[in-house]
């Protein structure tokens, strides 16, 4: 076939030795004629001569002059001449130099399909390739041409081979270009009255015309008009392609467009129409009010960038710095894309451990249901559904009837090639893969990610190959290079930010929420509390009294369903010296909120942080904290409130200079008066580093965030990560759930504002409408 750009694919030799015999073995059986292969040649090697006995090399005597002279000798003469010839005899002869022997030739590899032609008045159109070592496994292969560039296999691998082709297309190749007569034909290409737009496979897809030989001129102008300098059609321009086919239609011309082609132009079209429904939502771009109420509670303007670009390409990987937020961002798109594209439910895929963290974070932030997808557990009416990688591997079948349109890679360097495989037969849609960390010096990594992501071939996948990968012959990948710039290659499709790269956008503080789930033993201490609550408000709401004094039980009461959220060790009277306790046996008094301690202290130090401050309200809950931090391996220190000014100064001091502690476990009242900042520290990839923040319990104002985030950060300091551990369920998740409502807890002295301790008037009504909101319902 006639075409501007074509370029000859190179064959697999492996499907060039298994040809002749698949040939001979369908021309003897099939029941449709095949054209049969040309007569095979005479081998040009002679046969090796056996071996005979060694005999003397003959030599010519001397030609007689006469025949007289040719007679015997007599006399002396006679004898004279007897004896040359024995000498000449007798000499030594140099043997024949032997015959070279040919290389040996390694063995012909043994067939591996068959080919039988569907059409046999015609080398053009369809085959059927069968395995021999399979008959239940075949292919049709379609054959317009001498190249690979002409063909097209309904094998599962061609569609995404980087070169266009497939063993199969290479096998009939092969076989039909070893016989003259079909050689002959295919050389020439097939010719038909109508036109035709095709596609070009390979690592980037492309857009073909073939002239038919009934094409008006005008028409041939038209597509001529499209085709870029390297002979690609350009019909991706809106309305290009059904401008064309309204010419060819008013022309009477048969103009006919391959089915592969319309997804291609699809997805390019689609793009732009995300990019113009987003503009039309939110005029103001980032600034846009409605942006900032996208989830329950407001993201930064960093967090809405990495959203927005996701869902403008559809199919992205955010590959932002540990810290940065990825849960948010990741659950911002989803709901731009539930809002504005359609999108009903959001599968979010990560490690085992990671799920907890996952379920908090979208039902902290997100106003859609959420489920955990388990086997033998049927999907609910929840938009977003929660699985772990190895689910992909060990059964697709509960991922599968979720059907998710987005699908949340979290973590995704970590998938293996068989995760990877089973991930693209479950993706049918949007794509999001997430990375805590950033991937450019990581390419053998990434190169999987951005062909999975490039699902329609539309050009990074294939710029990635050209610009950054080293290949072999048969098109390996032997090394990479030109690694710092693979975020301009890959800009469409990936978005990677470091901490530095943000520093003057970043907040004070990056705030995440980490739930953790209470202890059996914890529910329980907290059953008879909020038994006691219930009451006062409901004489509260009988009689809108509330004396004094029930007010400062119902303040005790609160204090100690916080308390109990850490540890049911600290409910009053429980111990009498709390880190006298832990440390004679730490292991027995570990509570989920200081197994997260220990859990985020593991992620964090290094990556996000060079080191941490532990803050609590209360000295002996941090003193609970000691024994598993240290069986953990940490080096800690422990800032408490019993200490005299000078000592703590000292502390502090200490704090600073000593890089060798890791963490500090410091009360508020602790904390009063000091500066327990440091400069950013590590080496490496941890070199810009420096504190992070844990809230053991979660304040009743943001006042004591503030205060908190003051005494460890200067007014320069930007992006502190500062966790804050949820117990749930219990009063922190209520709170939570109160400020669904209301735009902030109403002051009072849970968080050690002893002068609101006796509330009047407004002040406590207020109290007690937000403590009414908070009550969970009755079981």
């Amino acid at each position: 076939m006639p075409e501007a750009a074509a370029v000859p694919t190179k064959k697999k030799p492996a499907a060039k030795q298994s040809a002749k015999p698949a040939v001979a073995a369908v021309v003897a059986a099939a029941p449709v004629a095949v054209p049969a292969p040309a007569p095979s040649a005479p081998s040009k090697a002679k046969a090796k001569p056996k071996a005979q006995a060694a005999a003397p090399a003959a030599v010519s005597p001397a030609k007689p002059k006469s025949a007289a002279t040719s007679a015997a000798p007599k006399g002396k003469s006679a004898a004279k001449q007897a004896d040359k010839q024995t000498q000449l005899a007798a000499a030594p002869v140099a043997a024949p130099a032997p015959a070279p022997v040919a290389a040996p030739q390694p063995p012909e590899a043994p067939a591996r399909f068959s080919l039988q032609a569907e059409d046999a008045s015609s080398h053009f159109g369809a085959y059927r390739v069968t395995s021999l070592s399979d008959a239940a496994a075949h292919w049709q292969v379609t054959v317009h041409g001498a190249q690979a560039i002409d063909c097209r296999c309904s094998c599962a691998g061609f569609a995404f081979s980087n070169r266009g082709a497939c063993e199969h297309i290479d096998f009939v190749l092969d076989e039909l270009m070893s016989q003259p007569e079909a050689a002959q034909v295919l050389r020439q290409g097939w010719h038909a009255d109508y036109s035709e737009v095709l596609l070009r496979f390979g690592a980037r897809r492309q857009l073909r015309w073939r002239q038919g030989r009934a094409c008006s001129d005008a028409l041939a102008e038209a597509a001529q008009a499209l085709l870029d300098e390297n002979g690609r059609l350009r019909a991706e321009a809106p309305g290009a392609l059904s401008q064309l086919l309204n010419l060819a239609a008013t022309l009477g011309h048969d103009l006919r467009v391959e089915e592969g082609v319309w997804p291609l132009l699809a997805h390019r079209r689609d793009a732009a129409q995300r990019v113009e429904r987003l503009e039309q939502a939110y005029p103001q771009g980032l600034a846009s009010p409605a942006l900032h109420g996208l989830l329950k509670l407001p993201l930064p303007i960093y967090q809405l960038e990495a959203a927005l670009f996701a869902v403008c390409a559809g199919r992205s990987l955010v590959a932002d710095d540990l810290g940065l937020g990825l849960h948010a961002q990741a659950l911002a798109a989803a709901e731009l894309l539930m809002r504005h594209m359609g999108v009903e439910r959001v599968l979010v895929l990560a490690e085992a451990a990671a799920l907890p963290r996952w379920q908090a974070e979208a039902q902290t932030l997100s106003p859609r249901g959420v489920q955990m997808l388990r086997a033998g557990v049927a999907p609910s009416a929840a938009e977003i559904g929660i699985a772990s990688h190895a689910a992909l591997t060990q059964d697709l079948a509960p991922l599968q009837a979720f059907a998710p349109e987005l699908i949340i890679v979290d973590d995704a360097a970590l998938l293996d090639e068989q995760m990877l495989s089973q991930l693209k037969q479950l993706d049918q849609g949007f794509l999001l893969l997430l990375s805590g960390e950033l991937l450019n010096q990581r390419p053998k990594a990434l190169l999987p990610l951005v062909e999975l992501l490039d699902r329609q071939r539309s050009g990074p996948y294939a710029r990635f190959l050209s610009y950054h990968a080293k290949r072999d012959q048969e098109g390996r990948v032997q090394g990479f290079v030109a690694l710092d710039a693979l975020d301009q290659t890959l800009e469409r499709l990936m978005f990677a930010r470091s901490r530095a790269d943000l520093l003057a956008t970043l907040p004070p503080a990056l705030l995440q929420l980490r739930k953790v789930s209470m202890s059996a033993q914890q529910q329980d201490a907290q059953a008879s509390l909020w038994q006691g609550l219930r009451r006062a408000v409901q004489r509260w709401q009988r009689s809108d009294y509330v004396s004094d004094a029930e007010l400062l039980q119902i303040t005790l009461q609160l204090q100690a369903l916080r308390r109990v959220a850490i540890s049911p060790l600290l409910l009053a009277g429980a111990v009498a010296d709390a880190s006298a306790v832990a440390s004679a046996d730490g292991a027995d008094l570990a509570s989920p909120k200081l197994a997260a301690v220990v859990e985020v202290a593991r992620e964090l130090l290094g990556r996000a942080a060079a080191r941490l401050v532990v803050f609590c309200q209360w000295d002996d809950a941090l003193a609970l904290a000691v024994a598993p931090l240290q069986a953990a391996g940490f080096k800690l220190l422990h800032l408490q409130d019993g200490q005299s000014l000078v000592q703590r100064q000292h502390q502090a001091r200490r704090w600073r200079d000593d890089a060798s502690l890791q963490i500090l476990l410091c009360s508020d009242a602790a904390a009063a008066g000091l500066d327990l900042h440091i400069d950013a520290a590590g080496e490496g990839a941890a070199a810009d580093l420096g504190l992070g923040l844990i809230n053991l319990e979660l304040p009743w104002g943001e006042a004591l965030l503030e205060q908190r985030l003051a005494s460890v950060s200067r007014e320069d300091s930007a992006g502190l990560p500062m966790i804050q551990l949820i117990a749930q369920p219990g009063l922190e998740q209520q709170m939570l759930l109160a400020l669904d409502r209301l735009p902030e807890l109403p002051p009072c002295s849970l968080d050690g504002d002893i002068a609101r301790r006796l509330m009047q008037g407004e002040e406590l009504r207020a109290f007690m409408q937000a403590l009414a909101l908070m009550l969970p319902e009755a079981q």
